[in-house]
C-alpha cells in the first residue's frame, strides 16, 4: 500500500492516521476476525478495539478491492448514523 492508503487503513481500523512513535506507547495489537457474510460484503471495523472483521472472500483480489473501497470511501467512524439528527442531538427549537 502507498503511505496514503496505509493511513486510510489505520483510520478505518483504529480511528487514527498514525501509529504511536514508540512501541512502548503501543500496547494494543490489531485484531482480525473472520466475518460470516456474503462475498459482496465489506469489512467492518471496530475502532475502539483496533479490530477489523473480514468476510470470507472468493479471492485475495476481491478482498483487496473490498478493503481498499472501504478504507477510502467509508471515512465516518460514527456507526450510529447521523448524530446531528438523532434524538436528543438536534438543535433545540425554542419556540
Amino acid at each position: 500500500m502507498e503511505p496514503e492508503d496505509q493511513a486510510a487503513f489505520l483510520k478505518f481500523t483504529w480511528g487514527r492516521t498514525r501509529l504511536p512513535l514508540s512501541s512502548e506507547s503501543f500496547n494494543q495489537p490489531m485484531k482480525l476476525t473472520k466475518r460470516s457474510s456474503g462475498v459482496d460484503a465489506f469489512p467492518i471495523s471496530h475502532t475502539c478495539f483496533f479490530e477489523i472483521e473480514i468476510p470470507e472472500y472468493s479471492t485475495k483480489e476481491v478482498m483487496l478491492e473490498k478493503i481498499m473501497y472501504a478504507i477510502i470511501h467509508c471515512t465516518s467512524i460514527d456507526g450510529d448514523g447521523n448524530a446531528g439528527t438523532a434524538d436528543g442531538w438536534g438543535v433545540v427549537d425554542e419556540e
